[in-house]
């Protein structure tokens, strides 16, 4: 049987230059250039194709270069060929890392076409300085332009031009001048109705729960009338919450004003975090205003803030979803703590969670989990049964690819040998002819076994690998009388509640538990 090489090409643009709407000229380019590589030096391979349109490359937090390296663990790639390194990443440290301890662990070629890079030439050692020089001023490249682009939009909003890439709900910009704000009056009447219902009394919750009962449309929605965005509703609409009402409220925007410099980032691609207030910079009267300055002033004083009090994030915060519309679920911190859908007060779902009890969630889920854990004990000893014959199998494997390797050379010699034969004319061309056929189609079938040992070498080190550690292990060295957030993360991906009788885990893949519908109360 032939084995075919599975081979990956990878494409990737960046941000500032793609198009999430249709595929870009890049992309295309990138393809048709990693399509004629591989057609022109492989035979008998099979394609896959990855991209990530519209995507930095500062890290390697992207969906198609993810799901490519998951199939890399799995052992399902051979081979990844991108158009050069920066496509790959623009990370010097962490490109050297997969180029010389990652993909050779996992036997995985890579070749970069541009850079006249091949994993193939660096067996056994390292990639030359060349290389390493490269993926270096990839990261500085991304580093500089970083610090040039805040510079220049730090140096227009200091001009007083407008330079964000969207507007407040309630303004758009100027077709003849970008950095110009227009009013939309439609959106702006909603802006002021807002702010004259709180200077009535009426609270962010009672606001956002009245619009709904009457089909006001959200900002989102006018985002998309007109064309400038794409989105899909978690639910079965979109809808206006407590957050959305309150973040319009604070917005300076609405008075005129553009405030800038609201956020650092200490590092290129780190998270920013927020300022001080005092450290805020604010360029005032940009634009025509939709709300008076003085209303504006005095909802911001009379809003105030209150003093909450600090509770301990629940570890199952940000897992939980209801499944009405599907928004993340929130605790009520009272005597018996319970968690609800804190958008049914607005939406008036009656399918959203109304109440379920936070200690008997958090009982069912270590109990499934606990009970995973005893199935993968019972299944402990197999496992290792399998392992020990995997590693008799692969010696076994080894020791004949060791024979194949023989037999071809002894193939080799005995094809030179003819030859010299022949030369002599110790046998006819006719025999000569002959024999050498015999002897090209013995090597070629040497070689296919050859392949057929290598892939089965491959999947046998798979097999006989650590591997992830799973519930067993972990309760091996863990205390796993309480949910923590620690076990949350590793082992629960999302938990879907309908209601008080019914949930659904997903649970992540180092549990072998399918998601399903569990039932945690059976009805009367």
């Amino acid at each position: 049987m032939n084995y075919k090489t599975v081979i990956a090409i990878y494409m990737r643009l960046s941000q500032d230059d793609g198009d999430f709407d249709v595929e870009s000229n890049s992309i295309i380019n990138q393809r048709l250039l990693l399509r004629s590589y591989v057609a022109k030096h492989f035979e008998d391979y099979e394609l896959l194709e990855f991209q990530d349109d519209g995507y930095s490359g500062v890290n390697l937090e992207r969906p198609g270069v993810s799901e490519m390296l998951g199939k890399v663990k799995r052992g399902e790639i051979d081979c990844i060929i991108v158009k050069d390194l920066s496509r790959f990443s623009r990370d010097y440290i962490e490109t050297g890392s997969y180029l010389e301890q990652i993909f050779p662990f996992a036997r995985v070629r890579f070749i970069a076409v541009n850079d006249g890079y091949d994993s193939a030439d660096y067996r056994g050692d390292v990639a030359g300085m060349s290389t390493a020089f490269q993926n270096l001023m990839n990261d500085l490249y991304c580093k500089d332009i970083s610090v040039k682009v805040k510079a220049s939009l730090r140096v227009k909003k200091e001009k007083g031009i407008y330079a964000n890439g969207s507007c407040p709900f309630g303004y758009c910009k100027d077709a003849k001048d970008r950095h110009r704000l227009l009013v939309v009056e439609e959106e702006a009447a909603i802006v002021r109705r807002i702010f004259q219902m709180t200077l009535e009394g009426v609270s962010s919750y009672k606001i956002a729960q009245q619009f709904n009962q009457e089909g006001v449309k959200t900002p989102i929605e006018y985002k998309m009338a007109r064309g400038i965005a794409s989105r899909t509703p978690k639910g079965t609409r979109f809808a206006w919450d407590s957050s959305t009402i309150c973040q319009m409220l604070r917005n300076a925007a609405y008075v005129g004003d553009i405030v800038y410099d609201k956020y650092e980032t200490p590092e290129v691609s780190g998270k920013p975090r927020l300022k001080p207030r005092s450290q805020w910079k604010i360029y005032g009267n940009h634009h025509e205003a939709i709300i008076d300055r003085e209303i504006f002033e005095y909802i911001q004083q009379s809003r105030g803030t209150k003093k909450a009090v600090k509770y301990e994030r629940h570890p199952l915060i940000g897992k939980l979803e209801c499944g009405c519309c599907h928004k993340s679920l929130k605790i009520a911190h009272t005597k018996n703590p319970y968690f609800y859908c804190g958008s049914r007060y607005m939406t008036q779902y009656e399918g959203c969670v109304a109440q379920i009890n936070v200690q008997f969630v958090e009982q069912y889920l270590l109990f499934g989990l606990q009970e995973e854990a005893e199935k993968q004990a019972d299944i402990q000893h197999a496992v290792a049964e399998a392992k020990c014959k995997a590693q008799q199998e692969l010696s076994g494997e080894r020791k004949r690819r060791k024979q194949l390797i023989k037999e071809l050379e002894d193939l080799q010699k005995a094809e030179s040998g003819l030859y010299e034969r022949y030369a002599f004319r110790a046998i006819s061309r006719e025999e000569y002819v002959k024999e050498k056929q015999d002897l090209e189609e013995r090597a070629e079938h040497c070689k296919d076994r050859q392949k057929e040992a290598d892939r089965r070498i491959k999947t046998l080190t798979a097999l006989n690998g650590d591997g992830e550690s799973g519930v067993y292990e972990y309760m091996q060295n863990h205390c796993f009388t309480e949910l923590t957030k620690e076990i949350v993360d590793r082992f629960i991906n999302k938990i879907v509640v309908y209601d008080e009788r019914s949930i659904e885990v997903e649970w992540n893949c180092q549990v072998t538990v399918q998601p399903r519908t569990l039932h945690l109360l059976q009805s009367p």
